[in-house]
């Protein structure tokens, strides 16, 4: 499965109500892409599990993301250390040196979509994009939150796309992606802060000596 595509793929009512209007799944992607489009910054710590049952193992990795709409997005792993994933504005890099400590990949940055965002491929016009299915209440991290199916409409590297949404801010709190080789891929996110002020100086990555680029 392209490691890419998954990846780009990834990076917003209280109370025991019974099932009802504000349940809808319309109605919360709504109010989720309305969250996501006004948060312009956004930084989080956040838990990655990869289930890879034609293996029959299993990996998983933290640390904190932090993104800059549009085009502006990094993933810094504490486990496994030195991981990186980095969008500078113009190149989409990814380095993940616990694999392959000797190449990076590289592709540009598509400035007319939302693919160096962490949710943007699930928020930007999501009902034209996806069949959306309302599951039930959850909580994710104690925070109240909707667990909606998504289903795409287009061709995607992936199947089905779970999503938990804060009941109270709206912004997504863990995503669930379901790849055509059964593939499952979870990150949860905990200590959300958005419209924060991050420099673009964070977004810069530097190239390792002796690591070789591969641009796709």
């Amino acid at each position: 499965m392209n490691e890419l595509a998954i990846l780009l793929t990834l990076i917003s009512a209280l109370g025991p109500q019974g099932h009802s209007a504000i349940d809808s799944a319309e109605v919360i992607l709504a109010r989720a892409a309305e969250a996501y489009r006004v948060a312009t910054t956004l930084r989080s710590e956040f838990v990655q599990r990869i289930e890879i049952p034609a293996l029959e193992a299993e990996k998983e990795g933290r640390g904190v993301v932090f993104q800059r709409k549009p085009n502006y997005f990094l993933m810094k792993f504490d486990e496994p250390e030195g991981d990186i994933v980095v969008a500078d504005g113009q190149w989409f890099w990814m380095y993940y040196p616990s694999a392959q400590p000797d190449q990076v990949v590289r592709t540009a940055i598509d400035r007319t979509s939302e693919g160096a965002t962490l949710g943007g491929q699930f928020l930007v016009s999501p009902t034209e994009r996806y069949v959306a299915t309302y599951v039930q209440r959850d909580v994710v991290g104690h925070r109240p939150a909707y667990l909606l199916s998504l289903v795409p409409k287009f061709e995607a590297p992936y199947t089905l796309v779970r999503v938990w949404i804060d009941a109270q801010d709206y912004l997504v709190r863990k995503f669930e992606i379901h790849e055509e080789n059964e593939t499952v891929r979870t990150i949860t996110l905990s200590n959300v802060e958005a419209g924060i002020d991050l420099p673009e100086d964070l977004f810069r990555f530097t190239l390792p000596p002796g690591v070789e680029v591969f641009t796709r």
